[in-house]
């Protein structure tokens, strides 16, 4: 069995399709899910279809009591390249969202009125602020968008999940702007989302030869494991963020026994869950450079490219390098796909 070549770069196809002929039963190869199998976010495009049909089954007021003033000690957060007060952004968000929680009947006239705007483009401006400040950031904003899932059943994540992917499989790459009215955030998105077909081949020839696929993700567990459903990706297991259970509903908290799962948390769960290491792993950002980096007998380390720095840059100038074993793909998100 080999690779099929497809957009892999050369030096990716060769050192993959030798990799694989060595691969034995129940070796573990671990994946990253968001724009590392897939292009795009699937977290994050299930965050915009709760708050777009403002679907959230939680109030403006236990919404906001779930964001302190201060996080870490910060206090301001990073809106379009200039610190904002949290606590005003918090305030105008979430009193917009109780205004469009008290009309009885908000269907029609929440599309275009003010407190809609505010709230829908506060809520996911805020959402990216809280990744890309300084002293905040993922650690904090990952678990916090995954608790924003509290109150809903799983029944109600499985039908809204089913949804969100079906409509992103079929809408046209596109970017899009949402604006605060008075112009204090914007929020910039990329409809759409795509399977990289490279990574389901590869994953499918590691099932072939018998190894375990696993895909780490940050985001909710179940929200991943029905896209792997729906898109046949081949995978045995999910590891991801979960949720307390609550009377048959998502409770506030994170289950206990295990770590947020981005960064070290990452490496920490699957040492718990699998109590083996990868032979390979993948990831695009950040938070997959542990999961990366930290286990020794791994043998394929396959970052896909997205513009950043920090320890996943330094990685991909290892593989950039010629270092064996370490292996960067670009790709082009204008089409959402990977580059020869």
């Amino acid at each position: 069995m080999k690779l099929k070549r497809l957009n892999w770069n050369q030096r990716n196809y060769d050192a993959l399709n030798q990799f694989l002929a060595g691969v034995r039963p129940d070796e573990i190869a671990v994946f990253d899910w968001d724009n590392t199998c897939i292009f795009n976010d699937i977290g994050e495009a299930l965050l915009r279809r709760l708050t777009f049909d403002l679907a959230f089954r939680i109030d403006a007021e236990t919404m906001a009591a779930m964001i302190p003033d201060r996080i870490n000690g910060v206090d301001r957060v990073r809106l379009k390249g200039k610190p904002f007060s949290l606590k005003k952004m918090k305030k105008a968000v979430f009193l917009a969202y109780e205004k469009l929680k008290a009309d009885p009947a908000p269907a029609r006239k929440a599309r275009i009125n003010e407190d809609y705007r505010i709230f829908t483009s506060g809520l996911l401006a805020l959402n990216r602020a809280l990744e890309e400040t300084p002293g905040i950031g993922c650690e904090y904003a990952y678990p916090w968008v995954n608790t924003l899932l509290q109150g809903l059943s799983p029944a109600e994540l499985e039908a809204m999940a089913a949804g969100v992917i079906r409509r992103e499989l079929e809408e046209p790459l596109r970017r899009h702007s949402l604006q605060d009215p008075l112009e204090r955030w914007r929020y910039g998105w990329i409809a759409g989302i795509r399977i990289y077909p490279e990574m389901k081949a590869l994953a499918q020839e590691l099932a072939d030869h018998g190894a375990m696929v696993v895909v780490s993700t940050a985001s909710n567990r179940q929200l991943v494991e029905k896209m792997v459903d729906v898109t046949g990706f081949p995978c045995r297991r999910v590891i991801g963020m979960e949720l307390t259970m609550e009377n048959g509903r998502f409770g506030a908290e994170l289950q206990a026994g295990l770590l947020p799962n981005l960064g070290r948390g990452k490496v920490a769960n699957i040492r718990k869950q699998l109590g083996r290491e990868p032979v390979l792993a993948a990831g695009d950002s950040e938070n997959d450079a542990e999961m990366l980096s930290s286990f020794p007998t791994t043998r394929i380390r396959l970052i896909i490219q997205r513009p950043g720095g920090g320890k996943i840059a330094a990685l991909a100038r290892r593989a950039l390098a010629g270092e064996p074993g370490y292996l960067l793909q670009g790709t082009d998100h204008r089409l959402g796909k990977f580059t020869v």
